[in-house]
């Protein structure tokens, strides 16, 4: 795999000792999120909800607390969850990197999409290939010198950070990346014809373009070598919390089993509207 995504399990010091009292009042367990991933989190009627809201309230039953979900920018969340100062969990479809397991504990994964690139849909012929297993996907190489869009702290911003670093699939291409810390003004940017494209995961690229038809998208892909296949550029899931808050984690964890595979695709059908 070009991109190696790891599973951490907390085993340190336990809740008796770190307790709530940090970032729970009135037995409310505090979530920070960013309300614009559907659908792992999005607005509805004013208020938060999403596969990630559903989960985690399953976990505030299971502790016997209240949830109630904050909505703020990406890239604040793992510090602020790390810090366990103003929150203790931090659920927005968050994937695991090591820098990142260095800073909070993470559940296991419980969702795993290909990344996917929006862009105008009378640009298809610039970006779209038939990939070695037969989808329609867009090739890293494609990107080359073409400015990318991003919502900050995001997997694709870590990706893209790679890709066009020295040495990169678009390295030294005149690539350039564009960070935004909301989705909706990102896809915007694509829209006006600021930004080539936008990177994002699957379904909420999915989501964002509906009613639009200037815009499409599609999956992407890291051209295989000679002989080799393409492989497809993937993001996994996990909530994170502060170190040390083992309970939470268990609860967080033996929810994810319970739901397991099957049950994680019905609250992702469920928000979908299938």
């Amino acid at each position: 795999m070009k991109k190696i995504i790891a599973t951490t399990l907390a085993t340190v010091a336990a809740l008796a000792t770190m307790g709530f009292s940090s970032c729970a009042k009135d037995d409310t367990l505090i979530v920070y999120t960013e309300a614009g991933f559907a659908p792992f989190e999005y607005i509805q009627d004013g208020q938060i909800v999403g596969v990630d809201v559903d989960i985690m309230n399953k976990v505030g039953e299971k502790l016997g607390k209240k949830i109630k979900f904050e909505n703020v920018g990406f890239d604040t969340i793992v510090d602020t969850v790390s810090a366990g100062k103003l929150c203790n969990v931090g659920a927005a479809g968050i994937s695991v990197t090591e820098a990142r397991k260095e800073k909070v504990d993470f559940s296991m994964e419980y969702y795993t999409a290909n990344l996917y690139v929006i862009y105008k849909a009378d640009a298809k012929a610039s970006y779209e290939s038939t990939t070695t297993d037969s989808v329609t996907g867009v090739y890293w190489d494609s990107l080359a010198g073409k400015k990318i869009a991003v919502q900050n702290g995001t997997t694709a911003d870590l990706f893209l950070g790679d890709e066009i670093a020295e040495g990169g699939t678009i390295g030294g291409t005149g690539a350039e990346k564009v960070g935004f810390d909301a989705l909706a003004t990102a896809v915007a940017d694509v829209t006006l014809g600021n930004s080539s494209v936008l990177i994002i995961d699957e379904l909420p690229a999915k989501k964002l373009i509906e009613g639009k038809s200037e815009l499409t998208c599609a999956p992407l892909y890291y051209k295989g070598g000679e002989g080799e296949s393409d492989e497809a550029a993937i993001d996994s899931y996990a909530i994170c919390v502060t170190k040390g808050q083992t309970e939470l984690l268990e609860a967080i964890n033996a929810v994810l089993t319970e739901l397991g595979k099957d049950g994680i695709q019905a609250l992702v059908n469920k928000h979908l509207g299938l």
